[in-house]
């Protein structure tokens, strides 16, 4: 059956969902294809084996979440809350770039089913994500509207995150039915957690802690390193410079580089920067510095 796709435009999209000043435009560097040969081969050669330890991490993390749990291993399993949110969506993004390798039938089906290990529509996030990536700004951003709220909105942003983006995609996708599942399975799985509250209170604390992930991740987006801490920025070309960022950030701390090869898997991103300082010199880039 033919989804018509609606159209994105300004009578369509509430003004929270509209691009703003900063939004990220035309990075002006060499394609992938311009890059030496070497270079290109290393960070997108043999990336089945990235992808399966990329969808691998949250999988096991949620298993091992909950085992400890059952057991009662608290001081386990709720650290692992961080592994299971950041790694689902760490493996969500990466299937949405399709920068893993796989065949589009499994990229969405691991695109589901990861986004429901945390309660999330991956489907949804792809229309979104792709849409942040759109260059122009005449177009919406419905991930970056969390980088122009204040302090003082944010804690009901942050809360809101989620859900915007969830029904934003809903509205603007070409198969809202995929999304439409991913809804249901989300909405089963907090009904099921209320209603298993005298047997166990297990499932209602994952969630709950992946809502407290949710929430910590949309603050992070709105007043982290890559929008210099929500502070005024003469450019929206931010870099971040940190040895400890590929871990905190689950490698999303190269958010300029991500945005100017969006098909490179994250954790290699990094073998772009010999090839990438000259360019960086070139642009109006703010260097973000960060101790850790």
């Amino acid at each position: 059956m033919h989804h018509e796709h609606r159209p994105q435009t300004e009578t369509t999209d509430p003004s929270w969902a509209r691009r703003s000043e900063r939004a990220l435009g035309k990075i002006d560097v060499p394609r992938l294809s311009e890059l030496p040969a070497d270079v290109v081969g290393a960070v997108m050669g043999n990336r089945r084996t990235l992808a399966v330890g990329l969808i691998a991490r949250p999988v096991i993390a949620a298993l091992v979440w909950f085992i400890a749990a059952f057991q009662g291993w608290w001081i386990i399993a709720l650290p692992l809350t961080a592994l299971v949110y950041g790694g689902s969506l760490t493996a969500v993004h990466h299937l949405i770039h399709s920068s893993l390798g796989l065949s589009s039938r499994a990229r969405r089906f691991w695109l589901r089913w990861i986004g429901c290990i945390v309660a999330e529509s991956g489907h949804a996030l792809q229309v979104t994500h792709l849409a942040h990536h759109r260059t122009g700004h005449d177009g919406p951003d419905p991930e970056g509207y969390i980088e122009n709220v204040t302090w003082s909105q944010m804690p009901l942003a942050s809360l809101l995150f989620r859900y915007r983006l969830a029904f934003w995609g809903l509205r603007h996708s070409p198969r809202p039915d995929r999304i439409r599942i991913e809804l249901a399975v989300h909405a089963i799985l907090h009904l099921g957690s209320l209603a298993l509250l005298p047997v166990t209170p297990v499932l209602w604390i994952y969630l709950t802690g992946i809502h407290v992930a949710s929430f910590i991740f949309a603050v992070l987006a709105g007043k982290g390193p890559q929008t210099n801490y929500g502070r005024s920025i003469t450019s929206p070309f931010v870099r971040v410079h940190t040895r400890l960022g590929r871990i905190l950030f689950f490698s999303h701390d190269q958010h300029l580089e991500h945005h100017a090869y969006p098909k490179v898997p994250l954790p290699r991103l990094r073998l772009l920067q010999p090839v990438l300082d000259d360019v960086w010199a070139e642009q109006n880039v703010h260097d973000v510095m960060l101790a850790v």
